[in-house]
């Protein structure tokens, strides 16, 4: 086991579904971009829900790339069609997934 020791957050907002199984072309990164000056030997954890197609996280991937020590990625579920095999996973299922802060509000 080992201590952890989180020294910096950063939130990314990167847009791709726009509805059940409808998607933009490709995954689009949003403003504000954090800044990831001197995180040159940092290890840096992406967290998020889904990796369905994998595509948002590759993006993230690909813009922490060469400006960040290590990069690893931790979902709840993992799809078996996702270009990113994340290193943390909490359930893989290729069935659709309804989360709580995804549904619409009621009228």
């Amino acid at each position: 086991s080992y201590a952890l020791d989180v020294k910096n957050t950063f939130t990314m907002n990167v847009e791709f579904y726009t509805g059940i199984d409808e998607r933009l072309p490709v995954p689009m990164l949003l403003p504000p971009v954090p800044s990831l000056v001197d995180l040159q030997t940092e290890r840096v954890l992406i967290a998020d829900d889904v990796a369905d197609t994998g595509q948002t996280l590759l993006l993230v991937k690909d813009f922490l790339a060469g400006k960040v020590g290590d990069v690893r990625v931790a979902v709840l579920y993992e799809k078996p069609r996702s270009v990113v095999h994340c290193e943390y996973v909490w359930r893989r299922t290729d069935r659709w997934i309804d989360f709580p802060w995804s549904a619409p509000l009621p009228s």
